[in-house]
């Protein structure tokens, strides 16, 4: 639960029309801003068969152990791909359910990667990648499927589509321009024949008028090509190993062109839901009349935050842990 949950809630309910979050890739349901769940219209996308009719049916692998979508305003599933074109696409279904995807997989480059954070013990390629059968699926552009339903911005966009990141932001056209917040997997290696990496979704974006804020990398986005097993104690926190390679990553891109009363509250809310304060509050600051929205009090918050002083022994026993670890 977010810190500024009870403000946040407070913000978006003030807004003419509620958030609109896109979850490109979402096999185990819609899970994000469950905190102003009441405020959220969803969509999600899923078109490996099987784990659509899981979706449909509210069985997908998550839910088995509890974890299900928030109680959204609105929550609807398409049976589909988004990609940078129309039609159909073969879709590689693999030995692991979250690896399945449109582009072919590098099983050879993949059988590089020994080990893969705590979750791999195995070898990467053969045991999470392997093939198993290649069926057609329909694609549909993120332009296209905004224009057919009514989707005139997105305030928080969510993708994890093994691979294809970069094809689904290329399909979204012009209604780039009106996404509040971007989170986006990208990788570093290509899992995948074709893929396009983090160097070109971050070009593309970048020039669509997007700042990369953060990237949240975990334990198990980090590769070894020799070791076996974790020797850096952060991974139980679910952390980098630092003696690893980074093989991809969750990118968090922040759109600096973006206007509108409502779309800026609405960026600013995400923001502060996912912990980036500063961007917030210079979201609220700079390029809001915050007061007359009636976000005062989660200006206030966030502004306290920085100021309380147990953020400030937080760091100072933060810093002397690194100084610990590092001596």
């Amino acid at each position: 639960m977010s810190l500024f949950r009870a403000e946040v809630r407070d913000l978006v309910s003030r807004l003419a029309t509620p958030v609109v979050f896109v979850d490109v890739g979402s096999r185990n349901g819609v899970l994000d801003l469950a905190d102003i769940a009441e405020s959220v219209e969803a969509w999600g996308f899923e078109p490996n068969p099987a784990e659509y009719a899981k979706l449909d049916s509210g069985r997908t692998d998550a839910a088995s152990f509890g974890i299900r979508s928030p109680a959204y305003r609105a929550l609807r599933y398409a049976p589909y791909a988004l990609f940078d074109r129309e039609g159909t696409h073969p879709f590689y279904v693999t030995k692991g359910p979250g690896a399945c995807g449109l582009l072919e997989p590098d099983v050879e480059r993949l059988r590089e990667i020994r080990w893969k954070g705590r979750l791999f013990p195995r070898n990467f390629g053969d045991d999470v990648f392997e093939v198993k059968e290649v069926v057609d699926v329909p694609v549909r552009t993120l332009g296209a499927f905004a224009s057919e339903h009514g989707v005139r911005f997105i305030d928080y966009l969510k993708i994890d589509v093994e691979g294809a990141e970069y094809e689904v932001l290329a399909g979204a056209g012009d209604l780039l321009s009106s996404v509040g917040v971007i989170k986006v997997e990208v990788c570093f290696i290509p899992f995948r024949r074709g893929q396009k990496l983090f160097s070109h979704v971050d070009l593309l974006l970048r020039d669509k008028g997007f700042d990369l804020l953060r990237y949240e990398t975990t334990a198990g986005q980090i590769g070894f090509k020799e070791r076996d097993r974790s020797l850096d104690w952060m991974t139980l926190l679910d952390l980098p190993d630092r003696g690893g390679q980074p093989l991809s990553t969750d990118a968090i891109y922040v759109n600096r062109t973006l206007s509108g009363r409502d779309r800026l509250a609405a960026q600013a809310a995400i923001l502060a839901l996912k912990g980036y304060r500063d961007e917030a509050l210079h979201v609220l600051r700079r390029k809001l009349d915050a007061a007359s929205l009636g976000a005062a009090p989660l200006v206030r918050a966030l502004e306290e935050r920085e100021r309380s002083p147990w953020a400030r022994r937080a760091v100072k026993a933060a810093l002397a842990a690194r100084r610990f670890i590092a001596g």
